[in-house]
């Protein structure tokens, strides 16, 4: 499973070309930085500063709730936490009373009510022991019968019970495991009444989705999907509905003939009914856990693709079908590449991507059948500055670790999550190189140092307070960069063939970490308990001091390092590293083990390196502090070989720009090989170019034209401001405007309406109607800096249309921002349509935006009585016309009555909603 919308590099950059937008007048509005990147903060706590001149009591709720979690000393905090979070409860793996062999479904839908009509054929065999009874679970069932199903088909009635979503079955007799069993059970299912909390990862818990299902809402279409982790299937069919259970099903899905259908496995039949309906047949033959079984309904186009003589489709929304292939076009490269790494050969009979609408996470592995929210429908021109692969890649290496192996219990959820993780650097390895790879790799360390903030737990753990808390940043990026650093231990052969062996050995089975252990030693031969009791079954990561020094005398350079985490409650870890000793172009490399609290390192050498790098091959999962003298950063970064050797350089450089020869250095880090270097440079130039017009202009604007990267060619325009007056520059920003890349058309329409706000006004019109992605949310962004009139109508339908939740996040603030800077009738009729965003959007960080809105819109109404109260103390001291005073007073009224309709609303909103990251902002601001 992948989590909801971080937001990406790209995205923090096209974001700040919005920012831009407003610098040239008023301030932003009040919350919205913070906002724009609240969705992140919440999924991946990103730390966010934010300025305004007034605050509404919503921004302070949000300010104190970020403030309570990243602004605590990082050391105290994280290991107070880690010290506290004793094991109290420990979360066994589900005790295995009976085993199902099949489960046959057979289903249909009263959809504008929301129900489904099952029955169920369940073939059970006891576990081991001898058995009298069956437990399924069933949430929010109607049970209609319950009988036990002889060989010719006979029904016998059973007697059972239902309550707190269990259904305890008494059979007719005890069965032994060398018998089996058939049970039938007739059901309605309600997911509109399951009573599940959601979580971060996934938002809601119900099971089974009907998306517009009495066809009101002309923008979404009517859809039915399912969503299984951790525990929900058991919302729409009775099964044991645990990780560890194993099934092949089938399932008949009977629905109106306009629908087409999707789920696990092949369709081996479909049946037109006499009534309108036809009636799909699905069938897995091969094992795989309940969560992972799946059902998809609506209008979908169809794309058919194929790899190694299986079917790999891709369902999309009609108008979505022509660029089918551009978003899911490398999956048969991708499976080929899996395969071949992993040694087994995809393990499934087909291949299908579904794209649904209001999705509660990410995107679902589910076998055979991947479920992707439907922020991955993009055009072309939005797939330039951004596209899904990472996501696309990470669902389907699941299918070997997930789904194909899964993990027995939640606790040892990693062995799904961190290696689906690490498949994205792997795909990013093979099919755009290490330099790409690492930067991924590099993301993956942030993000999980970020979360180390707050929490340090176990990778595998069983003390978790919910099952869904174990979907964090541990579980994902951390998982993943240990098992980074268990390949670079082992080396890549031993890697890769312990994958497979790991596979092979437990295939369509579950699996606990020891499984994967002992693949690795039956691989390697060597005893491999202290790498996964230090980085599998410990929490916390190494802080690594560097300090060297080259003996003339001797000829010797001594390393000394030392590990400064708090080891009371991180263990001192054992860390192979290599260590580069740079002379010129002539790179040493050396290989030593620190394993001690405080270590020193000697090594012979006739000449002083011109650098040291400790972890030259940027793979410890830790934090390393070595300084480094801008002439060994100078050196590394004309002769490291890997991107992260460049970076780590160039960091040193820009904090050092001033120096003697950096500023050269720093002109030809602009034209590095890599992408992400002259990204970050001209993401921290402003002070050297401010001091270097001439020397940077002409290779800025090489940049601006010619950069095959998107994000370096807005950068670079976005840079050009101070030249924007010159003819040049103002038509590279005009030539810009026809660029592939909304990020680069949105960042030259940023410095166009820098330089001449009345041009830019007038050449944005014409572009209303096919602006998409970042261009349209420059557009909103001037609208409502400009204060352009007329505007409202253009900028909610241009909403309707935008499918990135993270996109439709910010552009409800640019329109909350564009209503404030109208007149006060268009603020008075535009709260109806914030109260619906703040209740019916689907995710709740676009709720959250909503209810953000109102707050401001609440707060600019006070603003007003103020105002007004001023106005009318000032008439009644000069004696002014009692009635123009009365007048006033009728003004302020209407403002405080409009002020207090919006408090009504929150507070409703208050107690109606569920989720809980917005109740707990909600609860915050009282």
């Amino acid at each position: 499973m992948t989590h909801t919308f971080i937001l990406s590099l790209t995205n923090s950059f096209s974001l700040s070309i919005h920012f831009q937008i407003m610098r040239f007048n008023k301030p932003s509005l009040s919350g919205y930085l913070i906002l724009a990147f609240l969705a992140g903060f919440f999924l991946s706590s990103c730390k966010t500063q934010k300025e305004s001149k007034s605050k509404s009591k919503m921004d302070e709720a949000i300010e104190a709730s970020i403030d309570s979690v990243v602004n605590l000393p990082e050391i105290d905090f994280a290991d107070l936490l880690a010290m506290s979070q004793e094991p109290e409860v420990y979360n066994a793996s589900a005790t295995r009373l009976n085993d199902i062999i099949h489960t046959s479904l057979e289903v249909s839908f009263d959809i504008p009510a929301q129900q489904l009509f099952g029955k169920a054929t369940i073939l059970v065999k006891p576990y081991f022991y001898p058995v009298d009874s069956l437990i399924l679970d069933a949430k929010a069932f109607d049970i209609k019968q319950v009988a036990l199903k002889n060989k010719k088909g006979e029904l016998k009635n059973l007697n059972y019970t239902y309550r707190d979503y269990m259904l305890r079955i008494a059979l007719d007799t005890t069965y032994t495991r060398a018998q089996q069993y058939e049970v039938f059970i007739e059901y309605v299912a309600n997911p509109e009444k399951v009573v599940a909390e959601g979580s971060a990862a996934i938002t809601d818990a119900k099971g089974l989705y009907f998306i517009d299902p009495k066809d009101k809402d002309p923008e979404k279409p009517t859809q039915i999907w399912t969503q299984g982790e951790t525990e929900s299937s058991s919302c729409w069919f009775p099964t044991i509905d645990k990780p560890n259970e194993k099934m092949t099903h089938d399932i008949r899905i009977t629905v109106p003939e306009k629908y087409k259908t999707l789920s696990n496995g092949l369709k081996t039949k479909s049946t037109k009914n006499a009534d309108g309906t036809r009636t799909d047949t699905w069938e897995m033959k091969m094992q795989n856990a309940p969560y992972l079984v799946m059902m998809a309904i609506g209008e979908f186009s169809v794309v058919k693709d194929s790899w190694n003589k299986i079917d790999v489709d891709y369902y999309v929304e009609p108008e979505f079908e022509a660029y089918a292939r551009n978003i899911f076009g490398n999956t048969p490269e991708m499976l080929k590449f899996f395969s071949e790494a992993t040694g087994v050969m995809y393990p499934w009979p087909k291949y299908s991507q579904v794209v649904v609408r209001d999705y509660v996470s990410g995107a679902m592995e589910n076998t055979s059948a991947t479920l992707f929210g439907e922020f991955v429908q993009q055009t072309p021109e939005e797939m330039i500055d951004q596209d899904y692969e990472d996501v696309i890649a990470h669902e389907l290496f699941h299918h070997w670790f997930g789904d194909m192996v899964t993990c027995e219990s939640w606790a040892n959820l990693p062995l799904n999550e961190s290696f689906a993780t690490y498949g994205e650097y792997l795909w990013n390895e093979h099919k755009y190189g290490r330099d790409a790879a690492d930067l991924h790799l590099q993301n993956d360390l942030s993000t999980y140092i970020e979360e180390s903030f707050q929490k340090k737990v176990d990778l595998i753990r069983f003390n978790y307070e919910k099952r869904e808390d174990m979907f964090d940043r541990h579980s994902y990026q951390k998982g993943g960069c240990v098992l980074h650093m268990l390949r670079k231990a082992v080396g890549d052969e031993a890697f890769f063939e312990s994958l497979k062996t790991y596979l092979t050995d437990n295939a369509y089975q579950a699996a606990e970490i020891h499984n994967l252990r002992l693949a690795f030693e039956k691989v390697t031969g060597e005893d491999l308990n202290w790498f996964f009791n230090q980085w599998f079954l410990d929490k916390g990561h190494p802080l690594v001091e560097v300090k060297w020094n080259w003996s003339e005398a001797d000829s010797t350079i001594t390393l000394e390092l030392a590990q400064t985490q708090n080891l009371e409650s991180t263990p001192v870890y054992r860390l192979p590293l290599e260590i580069a000793l740079g002379f010129g172009s002539n790179i040493r490399k050396e290989k030593i083990t620190f394993q001690e609290q405080n270590q020193s390192f000697v090594f012979k050498s006739e000449k002083k390196p011109d650098f040291l790098l400790v972890d030259s091959e940027h793979q410890l999962l830790g934090q390393i502090t070595q300084q480094l003298t801008v002439d060994e950063a100078r050196e590394l970064y004309l002769h490291g070989e890997l991107y992260r050797d460049r970076f780590a350089a160039v960091d040193i450089l820009l904090d050092n720009s001033s120096e003697p020869g950096v500023s050269e250095v720093l002109k030809l880090t602009l034209k590095d090989k890599f992408w992400k270097i002259r990204s970050y440079v001209l993401e921290r130039l402003d002070d050297q170019i401010a001091q270097d017009t001439e020397g940077y202009k002409p290779i800025l604007i090489q940049l601006a034209k010619n950069d095959h990267k998107s994000t370096v060619r807005a950068q670079a325009i976005g840079k050009l401001g101070f030249a924007a007056s010159e003819p040049e520059v103002f038509a590279l920003f005009e030539t810009a405007l026809r660029d592939s890349s909304s990020m680069v058309k949105s960042s030259a329409l940023a410095s166009i309406y820098g330089a001449d706000a009345e041009k830019a006004i007038k050449l944005i019109e014409p572009m209303e109607k096919t602006a998409k992605g970042d261009m349209l949310t420059s557009i909103a962004a001037i609208y409502a800096d400009a204060a352009v009139p007329g505007k409202l109508e253009f900028l909610k339908s241009a909403y309707a249309g935008i499918s990135n939740p993270n996109d439709r996040y910010i552009f409800v603030q640019l329109i909350g921002r564009y209503v404030i800077s109208q007149e006060e009738p268009s603020i008075s009729e535009s709260i109806s349509y914030f109260e619906d965003v703040s209740t019916k959007s689907s995710a709740w960080f676009i709720r959250l935006s909503g209810i953000q809105v109102l707050a401001e819109l609440q707060t600019w109404y006070d603003s007003r009585v103020d105002a007004v109260n001023s106005e009318i103390q000032e008439m009644v001291e000069k004696g002014t016309a009692v009635s123009v005073v009365q007048d006033k007073e009728v003004e302020k009224t209407i403002y405080k009555k409009k002020s207090s309709e919006i408090s009504v609303i929150i507070d409703t909103i208050r107690e109606t909603e569920k989720d809980p990251n917005l109740t707990r902002i909600l609860n915050m601001f009282r």
